[in-house]
């Protein structure tokens, strides 16, 4: 089976959507899927045709576009391609996008192969807008892009972490309040910030480093997934406080889970009834610096979060997530198999019917 990842050009650590589509490949690779991540060439409406020839020409069994992605854009030339070829199609972010995000996302609807969607909630809320894909439609959740550490480390209670994208919208201005709390009541432990910044926001970046140079905040970025994951199984606690809420297509926060890290972040609309024991929920930064030093003071609950964290982050391994992708693109190519089954024999019975008529 030959398949193609369409994701268009996202450089390591820009995206997550991009390290996800490559980590995928990895893993259908394994077990046996002649992968392909598209990602260079020309994303524009004009290279749209030439994109889908180069597609066609290749005769993948399977196109999978992953959307939205950096390498993307605003470029409509994969819901073009979506029209013109029937795809399976992984929309990551509906239900929290603009409103001209939720619109581009409607070609992906009208012929798709599949649409995969990254939880039940953003399945829920794609068929409210457009019922029709109910039938069309499946669930496969993200994992993690980190790994667990196997090597050996020491968990330290002298930091808290924070591991996301450096950019705007990702709760770091509640990490940053947090440490001004934490330097406001005179406390001794720090906050570590490490992440990648996408290269469009490194005056963002900059700003936040130059405001919190008198904060008790470290800033590590373009670390390794390996470091990363070092990082994570060497820290005891992560503050995570997306703006929206944690959900199940949140990476970064399966990455502390699976690292065995006590994570306190927020809840949002699509949180799941499943995280409830398995984090603590905080509203903002004030509430967060009390429940860090609960935890801080409370090795058992610690130690009780973090197992309950990997137990759950197992079942998001990168094997189960291709398996699951190797069952839905067997499930298209079957059907399209029997199509053509259908139809050769209908061809067969015209043919036979003109021939008995001459």
């Amino acid at each position: 089976m030959k398949a193609a990842l369409l994701c268009g050009p996202c450089p390591p650590g820009a995206c997550g959507v991009g390290d996800y589509t490559v980590c995928l490949a990895r893993a259908l690779n394994q077990r046996g899927i002649e992968a392909h991540v598209i990602s260079s060439g020309n994303w524009n409406l004009f290279g749209s045709t030439k994109r889908y020839k180069g597609v066609d020409r290749a005769r993948f069994d399977v196109v999978h576009i992953q959307y939205p992605t950096f390498g993307f854009g605003w470029a409509p030339i994969p819901q073009v391609l979506a029209l013109v070829q029937r795809c399976v199609v992984t929309i990551h972010e509906a239900s929290g996008a603009h409103i001209l995000r939720k619109l581009s996302l409607l070609p992906f609807c009208i012929r798709p192969k599949r649409l995969v969607f990254t939880s039940e909630y953003e399945r829920q809320f794609a068929v409210k807008w457009v019922p029709w894909v109910s039938k069309s439609s499946c669930v496969i959740p993200i994992t993690s892009n980190i790994s667990a550490f196997e090597g050996p480390s020491k968990r330290s209670l002298d930091e808290i972490l924070y591991f996301g994208l450096i950019m705007p919208h990702k709760g770091l201005e509640s990490v940053i309040a947090l440490g001004e709390l934490v330097k406001a009541s005179g406390l001794s432990f720090r906050i570590r910030i490490i992440g990648s910044c996408p290269r469009e926001h490194a005056a963002y970046f900059e700003e936040l480093k130059s405001k919190t140079s008198t904060l008790p905040i470290i800033w590590e970025n373009e670390l390794s997934e390996n470091q990363v994951a070092k990082r994570l199984a060497s820290s005891s606690i992560a503050y995570l406080p997306y703006p929206d809420g944690v959900s199940e297509r949140r990476a970064s926060f399966k990455a502390a889970l699976l690292n065995g890290v006590a994570v306190i972040t927020t809840r949002g609309q699509h949180t799941p009834s499943t995280l409830e024991g398995l984090v603590s929920f905080c509203a903002n930064p004030e509430e967060a610096l009390v429940a860090v030093r609960s935890l801080i003071g409370d090795a058992e609950q610690r130690t009780k979060l973090a197992l309950r964290a990997c137990a759950y982050a197992r079942q998001f391994s990168w094997d189960s997530i291709a398996e699951a992708h190797l069952t839905l693109y067997r499930n298209v190519l079957d059907k399209k198999f029997n199509r053509e089954r259908v139809s050769l024999k209908n061809r067969e019975v015209e043919s036979s019917a003109d021939s008995g008529s001459v």
